[in-house]
């Protein structure tokens, strides 16, 4: 039976890379004995941790068999944001409904680069794209505060 894991969470980011470079590999450049240790690191069972220089170096492992981000990077910067965002009276409802938007706006700026490249339509697409993404990270961070329904 598979377990849960958080969503954001290192565990998890684990996973991601694990399934794309394989367990033994992980622990050969993590320098651990066996693929079962890491393992215990995406357990949600176990208390032990991936430290922050093997995180590093799986990342760049990602990334050089051909993923096209670094997971855990992006995990951890994502954490940070949504840590220094407070919605104390957030409403998820104008959130998502500002999120439909956004997300409208950006796909429809993308689907135009398709036939239009000019310097300007680059520009819309990725300011459209920029502002979906603060959106969308806006509510994940009142997610994380427990706000549910609507509060204002």
């Amino acid at each position: 039976m598979t377990k849960r894991r958080d969503p954001l969470s290192y565990k998890g980011t684990l996973i991601t890379v694990a399934n794309l470079i394989g367990w033994d590999r992980c622990a050969a450049i993590c320098g651990v004995r066996s693929e079962r240790t890491v393992r215990h690191w995406s357990d949600p069972d176990c208390e032990t941790e991936i430290r922050m220089v093997d995180a590093e170096r799986l990342d760049s492992a990602f990334l050089e068999s051909g993923g096209d981000y670094a997971p855990f990077h992006r995990l951890h910067a994502l954490r940070v944001d949504l840590e220094g965002r407070k919605f104390p009276d957030a409403c998820l409802t104008k959130l998502a409904g500002q999120a439909a938007v956004d997300a409208g706006e950006a796909v429809a700026a993308l689907i135009e680069l398709s036939a239009v490249t000019s310097p300007c339509a680059v520009r819309n697409a990725r300011e459209k794209t920029e502002n979906a993404i603060g959106t969308f990270t806006s509510g994940l961070a009142a997610l994380d505060r427990g706000k549910k329904g609507d509060q204002a």
